[in-house]
């Protein structure tokens, strides 16, 4: 619309388009942005008059008002996690036209995920695939295919004669600048040259990993820098939105966390709420003890881009895993894995917690998993629904916000549960403070008045050394 002239209007008079084209309102956008009054002085034209110029540009330029049953269905493709249960958390899947971030710290599994769904949307739709292909970037690193195909060749789902490589096209986007023109220039006539091609299959899958890699500075942090990074991130998420809603890709982002410092609350007027606090909600995943010590990087500005948050957390626990419990398939670890393993404990799989911390296509839910040769693999039962999030400032303990609803997707059997029993390394001290025996470590009061009251110094002590002190 900012492009439309005035002189091709036919519901505005040759008059008031050369009296508009004199006060120098060439386009409708010119038109539009100023007000009646400055229009009315520039050009010359009474108020009135002005009002029903307007009036009349933007009836003939409004778009057409459509039905809702009209409009095409929008983000019901979806494609297989290669999980059954993950998928359930989900909502069905990985949906097409929307941007997902997997955010945690390194070695957590974010890369085996984005690897594992560059493969499994090219399987066909009876296996739960797009037939779809896949644009992986990646910013400070190299496209591990190794560790792809060696997913390709255990994953029950995947095999060579269903997945190739070359559905999966790779670039490196190593500066903010790069990604820009990667996403405004390249993947738009990629996009338009592979639709063009009838044996080439459609791009249904984008990966970035990892975009906080992008904003790595060893420059000191200042009010600039954080404006500029918020402008650069608006635009690359509208970028990314526009892919995605436009050709209907899913777009996956991958992005680290850094430590939580939890500071006492600042003093605000009544009814506001800190940008802590605030962040708290969407950065942040409390579904088990210590979850929280890590929040996604870039701030609310990036959270804004997103419409789905999946956080995933290395817990340090390990699980004696039943027969009802373990997947379909259980492989050797790989080494990220494997490498923490001890002769003592060869049988106890190393879990790590997902968390679905905000989703705009089913309910916030979090589970274990485990990092296999096949893949992420969620451990069966271990999902639970968050219905409630923690209080600001308090600990969430395992089971104390989680509730069993009904959720959006197709996550029909969750049920409320607790850390397993046979979890080692992993214990919650459920006893209650007021119920303990009292110990130097719960004693009420600061802990250093209460030694010196148990070690207090008599007042000759100060009088001796004070006459030590003195010259003779």
């Amino acid at each position: 619309m900012h492009s439309v002239s005035l002189s091709s209007l036919s519901s505005l008079t040759i008059h008031q388009k050369s009296s508009l084209e004199k006060g120098g309102y060439k386009n409708l956008s010119d038109l539009l942005l100023g007000t009646p009054s400055d229009i009315s002085r520039t050009t010359r034209i009474a108020p009135l008059e002005v009002t029903k110029i307007l009036e009349a540009a933007c009836r003939e330029c409004a778009a057409p008002i459509n039905k809702i049953k009209d409009l095409p269905l929008e983000g019901e493709e979806k494609f297989t996690t290669g999980d059954a249960e993950l998928d359930g958390i989900l909502g069905g899947g990985i949906r097409t036209g929307m941007l997902w971030e997997v955010v945690g710290e390194s070695a957590a599994g974010k890369t085996q995920l984005a690897l594992q769904l560059s493969l499994l949307v090219q399987l066909p739709s009876r296996l739960g695939g797009v037939l779809g292909s896949a644009f992986y970037l990646t910013v400070a690193s190299q496209l591990q295919t190794t560790r792809m195909e060696q997913i390709l060749n255990t994953h029950p789902l995947l095999s060579p004669s269903l997945c190739s490589f070359a559905n999966i096209q790779h670039a490196s986007v190593p500066t903010i600048d790069k990604l820009i023109f990667v996403l405004s220039k390249s993947l738009p006539q990629y996009i338009h040259a592979n639709d063009q091609d009838s044996s080439s299959r459609p791009l249904k899958l984008i990966v970035i990993d990892a975009i906080a890699e992008l904003f790595h500075t060893s420059k000191r942090t200042t009010t600039q820098f954080l404006v500029e990074r918020s402008r650069r991130l608006s635009e690359i998420g509208t970028l990314l939105h526009s892919l995605a809603s436009k050709h209907q890709i899913a777009v996956l982002v991958l992005n680290e966390v850094s430590d939580t410092i939890d500071r006492g609350p600042a003093p605000l007027d009544g009814g506001q709420i800190g940008y802590k606090d605030q962040f708290r909600w969407f950065g942040r995943a409390d579904s088990v003890l210590g979850e929280g010590k890590k929040e996604a990087t870039l701030g609310l500005v990036w959270s804004n881009q997103l419409n789905v948050r999946i956080f995933l957390s290395r817990t340090g626990r390990r699980r004696f895993l039943e027969a009802s419990e373990r997947p379909r398939k259980i492989q050797k670890s790989i080494s990220a894995t494997s490498s923490n393993d001890s002769a003592g404990d060869q049988d106890a799989v190393l879990i790590r917690r997902l968390t679905v911390v905000f989703s705009s296509v089913c309910d916030p839910a979090s589970c274990d998993y485990m990092v296999t040769a096949e893949g992420i693999s969620v451990i069966p039962g271990s999902a639970i629904l968050l219905a409630v999030r923690p209080e600001i400032g308090t600990v969430a303990f395992p089971g104390s916000a989680h509730v069993s609803i009904t959720p959006h997707g197709d996550l029909t059997q969750m049920r409320n549960v607790q850390v397993a029993p046979l979890d080692v390394g992993h214990v919650v001290d459920s006893t209650a403070v007021d119920s303990r025996y009292s110990t130097p470590d719960n004693e009420p009061g600061d802990e250093w008045d209460a030694f010196w009251e148990r070690n207090a110094l008599p007042d000759c002590a100060f009088e001796e050394a004070a006459n030590l002190t003195e010259p003779s």
